[in-house]
């Protein structure tokens, strides 16, 4: 276990999750293709922006909701129950990557590739740094700390905390959806439903985590279905 880090610096919470977060926008340019003549300050802009207010938000509702991060608010962190996250984790990317495979005759009519083929280092890479420590920051630190906080106005705090987690999940869900009709030159009604199927079970897992054992709990089981996504592609 990692106790309460009493002399942790004197950083703002805001700043650490945010220089948490930023690697996966760092590492943009390197792993996904750029149109030609495109300026790389036109994908990095945008994210940047969203990260630094989701730091800020999550900073300011996290604690009220009383909601946990070992490296944002120096909480105690249970290093076995985080490991645990970790290792279940790994084992539904394979799952997932799996069942996605198996499916692929009910949805992938364009012939993209399913969870289980094309992987490659540089998805590996986009999945840690990115899905790992910066969608993390963005959904769980910041949108779903913010909708806790304000669902515990009006709800006991076992149904906000399930109504955020839900809420959250779907936005992630949602979110996803624009890559997947590009990768596939179109959406049609079966992929919609297996986007938002595999990664609204995603968003809940990743939800359940945070609400457990903290951001870092979530933020290792994001990476631990990316590496399973990863060994079930070898």
């Amino acid at each position: 276990m990692f106790g309460p880090m009493k002399n942790f610096p004197a950083v703002p919470a805001s700043l650490r999750a945010f220089l948490l977060g930023l690697p996966g926008i760092a590492v943009l340019p390197a792993v996904i293709e750029l149109p030609v003549g495109l300026p790389i300050a036109t994908v990095l802009v945008g994210p940047i922006i969203l990260l630094a207010l989701a730091s800020a938000v999550g900073a300011w509702a996290a604690p009220r909701a009383g909601l946990t991060s070992l490296i944002a608010l120096g909480s105690e962190v249970r290093a076995k129950a985080v490991a645990g996250w970790f290792a279940g984790a790994v084992l539904l990317g394979l799952m997932i990557a799996s069942g996605d495979h198996a499916s692929a005759s009910l949805w992938n009519s364009a012939g993209i590739d399913t969870l289980r083929e094309g992987r490659d280092l540089s998805d590996l890479v986009l999945g840690i740094t990115y899905g790992g420590l910066t969608e993390e920051v963005l959904m769980r630190w910041g949108l779903m700390s913010a909708l806790v906080l304000g669902l515990l106005q009006a709800l006991p705090r076992r149904m906000a905390l399930g109504a955020a987690a839900l809420l959250t999940a779907l936005v992630f869900a949602i979110a996803h959806l624009p890559s997947a009709a590009v990768e596939a030159a179109g959406m049609t009604n079966e992929l919609l439903a297996r986007t938002l199927i595999w990664n609204g079970l995603l968003g809940l897992t990743f939800a359940a985590a945070f609400l457990c054992n903290g951001l870092e709990a979530a933020i290792l089981t994001h990476v631990g279905v990316h590496l399973g996504f990863a060994l079930a592609g070898l």
